[in-house]
């Protein structure tokens, strides 16, 4: 990987003030069970065009849990992530300790998946 971008880094304190955004247009459907599946439209690459092509409307599908479908409706580009962890406690009755490890695990995953990003302000 000689070309590789390097990625910033933030520090744990940044993270928690982080405001994350979502980089996708999709819709969540409530499951009986109170999680939801968002369903995303995908996009032909550029690079596979050529290769191969997609159907208009094929779409990638997420299965949320009650917590993550709570912490997907916190994401809105104003609210940081300290703040949907304080909810995410009061809501479940949990302490923040408790609501912070898994909210930042989705999160991570959230970004991984390109469902989610964290704008890094300049210095």
């Amino acid at each position: 990987m000689l070309f590789r971008k390097k990625k910033p880094h933030m520090s744990a304190e940044q993270a928690l003030e982080a405001k994350p955004v979502r980089l996708v247009e999709a819709e969540m459907q409530p499951l009986p069970d109170g999680g939801g599946m968002l369903k995303v439209s995908l996009k032909q690459p550029k690079w596979g065009q050529r290769l191969f092509r997609l159907p208009e409307s094929s779409t990638k599908s997420f299965e949320f849990d009650a917590i993550g479908v709570f912490v997907w409706d916190n994401i809105d580009g104003k609210t940081n992530v300290q703040q949907i962890i304080k909810r995410l406690a009061k809501r479940y009755d949990l302490n923040l300790r408790e609501a912070q490890v898994p909210t930042v695990k989705f999160l991570e995953m959230l970004i991984k998946k390109g469902l989610v990003g964290v704008p890094m302000e300049k210095k």
